[in-house]
């Protein structure tokens, strides 16, 4: 076989495998590892070496993550941890390291396109389910996890209420930018489907927050300031109404204030989520405070809060369940400014985004993952973690080339 038709063949299904991932996140954790496998093993095996590092070199998205990672590398060799803890979070966060190998591969816009629809795709059958669910006609186990009560589908209600907050946006924005009548009421109506199943079909709070702020920012970027106020007394009238005669939301929202109220710093409660929460962000923020610089390394989180909370009723814990307050005590305001400067150079840099629907869908991913990140520790999370890095990879992908770069020169491999 010649070299160059291997090279071609290698990075074609680098590049399919990638596409794939986007249908299996939202599906299934070991077709995601599979998968992930297989795009580093063809991406090795594509060669073109120069090629796919100049494209990463001139991606600043890319460059931003390679940091991060290396930081997250770096800070494995101090702290508390061994190298075994270090090695634990390394592999936890590695999906951070694809988004460099993402970008090289989604240098075409047909491959783009290709990968938002298998995520769309997956999501929609996830929404059918969850209604089919819903309808109780189905016994409980099997592949298809939920309750009537609580009809997650193949992720647990976390995740997928995260995933279908940006689901019911994307086909917002899809319908926003529709040719069609019939187009725009299709998408439109999908995306009221999506939001119904988020705010009162699936027990995800996350998803709650995440759909709220991607309702705000698309009346903002559809109308401006119109738009935003719009948003607002709309988003007031919703949660009155919406806590008014759903007893669910009710129970809910009145279970949290409860809980919090209720809790005592340092005396720990296992009954109570909020309370475990509330200690997780106090200790947290105390082991911030005594290594403020550089942290307690990579792998050191969780003996730094066995030593926080020792002799104490408090419940031990491997994350804080938020994102900013894990890298600030693993690296310290050194690696919580490098995320930070991550998510705002993807934010600044959608506005470069070659079509309009990639700007609006790149903005709703960041937003998705800045707002679940305050009370999860996403990119510490098989799936939402490998969402991130799979998403910044696609759309940033498509950033315009510096002076001088050559995008003809990229392999055409979609036959």
């Amino acid at each position: 076989m010649p070299e160059r038709t291997y090279a071609d063949r290698a990075h074609s299904a680098a590049r399919w495998s990638a596409i794939a991932i986007g249908f299996s996140v939202p599906i299934a954790t070991a077709l995601d590892n599979v998968l992930l496998l297989l795009v580093l093993l063809f991406w090795l095996l594509g060669g073109n070496y120069r090629r796919k590092l100049a494209q990463i070199k001139e991606n600043p998205v890319a460059m931003a993550a390679l940091l991060l990672f290396s930081l997250l590398i770096v800070g494995g060799f101090y702290g508390y941890g061994d190298g075994n803890d270090a090695l634990n979070y390394l592999g936890k966060y590695v999906d951070i390291l694809f988004i460099a190998l993402f970008i090289a591969l989604f240098q075409e816009q047909q491959a783009r396109n290709r990968a938002i629809t298998a995520f769309m795709v997956a999501m929609g059958a996830t929404l059918f389910l969850s209604y089919v669910i819903k309808t109780g006609i189905f016994p409980q186990g099997g592949l298809l996890q939920g309750l009537p009560s609580d009809p997650f589908v193949f992720k647990l209600h976390i995740t997928q209420n995260l995933f279908m907050a940006f689901f019911a946006y994307a086909l917002a924005v899809n319908a926003r930018h529709a040719e069609t009548s019939r187009q725009r009421i299709t998408f439109g109506l999908a995306s009221g489907l999506a939001a119904y199943n988020v705010l009162f079909m699936v027990q995800g709070r996350s998803g709650y927050l995440a759909l709220a702020a991607l309702f705000v920012y698309f009346c903002f970027d559809w109308l401006r300031w119109k738009g935003l106020a719009i948003a607002l007394a709309t988003g007031l009238v919703i949660v009155a109404a919406s806590y008014a005669a759903h007893s669910g939301l009710q129970q809910r929202m009145n279970l949290v204030a409860t809980e919090i109220a209720a809790w005592q710093p340092g005396q720990g409660s296992e009954t109570s989520p909020s309370a475990v929460r509330m200690d997780y962000y106090t200790n947290s923020l105390a082991i911030i405070r005594d290594h403020p610089v550089f942290g307690v390394g990579t792998g050191g989180f969780e003996k730094a809060y066995a030593e926080k909370i020792h002799n104490t009723a408090m419940a031990p814990s491997n994350n804080p369940h938020n994102q900013y307050l894990l890298i600030a005590a693993q690296l310290g305001v050194v690696g919580l400014t490098v995320l930070l400067c991550l998510f705002l150079l993807e934010w600044s840099m959608a506005r470069l985004l070659p079509l309009p629907r990639d700007r609006a869908l790149a903005r709703g991913a960041l937003l998705t993952i800045a707002v679940g990140s305050l009370f999860n520790s996403l990119l510490l999370d098989h799936s939402e973690g490998l969402f991130f890095a799979w998403i910044s990879g696609v759309l940033f992908a498509g950033l315009p080339r510096r002076k001088g770069g050559d995008n003809s020169k990229v392999l055409a491999m979609d036959r």
